[in-house]
């Protein structure tokens, strides 16, 4: 992950949300990016950098005590005002969308629906590691993910799998599973992740997620789909 503002994500996933019972708009990519670019304009930027600027991100923002959010992030009632009135003024901008009656004079079929295999995308998960006495973050613990059993590949570079706790992160770790490909439109996952440590007892977290199939690979974090994990108290070895 190179240099990027958070808040593009955040703003994309409430597009992705407001735009939910218009799948004609929510497809349209150009459509998508230019309600994005109105509304960028008018909310602060925050910016990190790679997997790691993520980590600590979110280890301060969304893994903190008192369970609670930072309270600079952008009230999402109110991004959600500006992305409506976002959509609002894009489409007054747009031309007259092609009628489906002349596809094909366009030279556009309609795919066979039995055909399609949808795109699951998912979103980031995060957690922390603590020790069960001390409550003291716990270092050079590796956390592994699982997908149905097999080790999830990143989405991006950097998002390494295994992941090694560290004292940058406070004992935080963070992933974000590749997409994959299936032909349901809507699919549930079996998410393992596992904890290990020569010092402690090894922790199993499983946890089901349902994704729903879209037509695109979403290369931009999740904001309030986070998934968080919660802190993994571990037990010392006797």
């Amino acid at each position: 992950m190179q240099l990027k503002n958070y808040q593009e994500d955040v703003v994309m996933h409430v597009i992705d949300v407001a735009l939910e019972n218009s799948p004609e708009f929510r497809s349209d990519i150009t459509f998508v990016n230019d309600v994005a670019a109105y509304v960028l304009n008018r909310v602060p930027p925050k910016y990190i950098m790679s997997e790691r600027g993520f980590t600590r991100f979110v280890s301060l923002h969304f893994l903190n005590d008192e369970n609670g959010i930072d309270s600079g992030l952008v009230n999402l009632l109110e991004l959600m005002t500006i992305v409506n009135r976002g959509i609002e003024v894009v489409k007054e901008r747009r031309k007259t969308v092609i009628p489906s009656s002349l596809y094909s004079y366009f030279g556009t079929t309609v795919p066979d629906i039995k055909n399609i295999e949808y795109m699951h995308n998912f979103p980031q998960f995060i957690g922390r590691v603590k020790d069960r006495d001390s409550k003291k973050p716990v270092n050079n613990a590796c956390v592994t993910m699982f997908i149905d059993g097999l080790k999830a590949h990143p989405a991006e570079p950097g998002w390494i799998n295994p992941y090694y706790t560290n004292e940058l992160t406070r004992g935080a770790y963070s992933f974000w599973p590749q997409a994959i490909k299936n032909t349901a439109k809507s699919k549930r996952s079996k998410i393992t992740i596992t904890i290990d440590h020569e010092d402690y007892e090894p922790v199993n977290l499983v946890r089901e997620i349902s994704t729903d199939g879209v037509f695109r690979v979403y290369n931009y974090i999740h904001g309030t789909s986070i998934i968080n994990l919660e802190t993994s108290f571990l037990i010392p070895r006797m």
